[in-house]
């Protein structure tokens, strides 16, 4: 092979290879143009694909009203809790809402999304929190509720021992009337009360009782309602159809008297002593003017010790009887002389 030859052959060589070297730098500038595309066109698919999905969160519901979204549903118990803690405060009874609190899942939509805190400010106003107490029971009639059993049984005490009576007296016995029951009840917490002694002093407060009073000649019906410490509108109230007509003696109609919501009556038993003051014995004496007396030994008294025992309501004495008594010293007696002597 000539010379001329070969460099012809090597030429075509070096031109094969650099058109070699074109297409893999183009085939590789197609790979990674590819590749880019693919990326593009999976995160337009992923775009699409994020714009479409549909938001859900949880729905606190009162009373079959949905009130706010929350993120979770741990976010609607902690919403509830604190609601609950903060109208309880430092009330010891169970404490709960009062509506119907249900939760769910729903897509939000447009709606916002609450935190906890903004969830209880949406929702504390919409809602009544009840706590567990103690209601003192008269009649059926819840006169006063306090926090717990407790408290009612002390308040019961308090108000017994304030008839008690002296340090000498010994308490028998001490009931309530009318029958005073301690029940339990659910209540909103404004409507509990810790203070006993404002509760004794709802227990003393006087209310009104019906009784019948019987008409007397010249009785008329402002009379009757003034000696009965009453208006006049409240007897025609408790007497409906006496207004406007006459009444007559010994017609019986309802008038309304003052009495505690609950009276205490207290048994005790006290010791006392006690002078017994003497007796006077007269006799008679001529050797005294006629319609003059004359003392003849001044006497002296004796002692006795004596028991008795008091039933009281409230603060009236109501009986006295004596049990026992005992005569330490008998009395002397004061004598007089009756004048039946003439006169000189």
């Amino acid at each position: 092979m000539n010379t001329e030859t070969h460099q012809d052959i090597q030429e075509a060589l070096r031109r094969a290879e650099r058109r070699a070297d074109r297409l893999e730098r183009a085939l590789r500038v197609h790979r990674i143009a590819l590749i880019i595309s693919s990326v593009v066109l999976t995160g337009v698919l992923l775009l699409a694909a994020f714009g479409q999905r549909r938001h859900f969160a949880r729905a606190v519901i009162v009373d079959g009203q949905t009130c706010c979204l929350v993120a979770s549903q741990k976010d609607v118990e902690a919403i509830r809790k604190q609601i609950i803690a903060a109208a309880k405060g430092d009330l010891p009874g169970e404490a709960f809402i009062k509506e119907k609190w249900e939760d769910a899942t729903e897509e939000v939509d447009d709606r916002p999304v609450l935190s906890i805190a903004e969830g209880v400010e949406a929702i504390r106003d919409k809602v009544t929190v009840h706590v567990a107490a103690a209601a003192i029971v008269v009649k059926g009639v819840n006169v006063a509720v306090l926090a717990s059993e407790e408290l009612a049984q002390r308040a019961l005490d308090t108000l017994k021992s304030q008839y008690i009576g002296d340090e000498s007296s010994k308490v028998i016995s001490q009931t309530l009337e009318p029958e005073v029951s301690i029940g339990t009840v659910d209540m909103p917490p404004d409507q509990i009360s810790t203070d006993i002694r404002h509760v004794v002093t709802q227990l003393r407060e006087t209310r009104r009782e019906p009784m019948p009073c019987v008409i007397k000649t010249g009785d008329y019906p402002e009379k009757i309602a003034k000696a009965h410490g009453i208006p006049v509108k409240e007897l025609w109230e408790l007497n409906p159809g006496l207004r406007g007509r006459t009444i007559h003696p010994g017609e019986t109609i309802t008038v309304g008297t003052a009495v505690p919501a609950v009276t205490v009556v207290t048994v005790t038993e006290v010791t006392r002593d006690e002078t017994i003051e003497p007796p006077v014995k007269k006799r008679h004496s001529p050797a005294v003017k006629r319609g003059q007396t004359q003392v003849e030994a001044e006497g002296k008294p004796g002692k006795r010790t004596v028991t008795y025992r008091i039933t009281t309501r409230n603060d009236k004495r109501v009986a006295r009887d004596i049990l026992h008594e005992e005569i330490v010293e008998k009395p002397q007696p004061r004598q007089l002389l009756i004048g039946t002597g003439d006169a000189s």
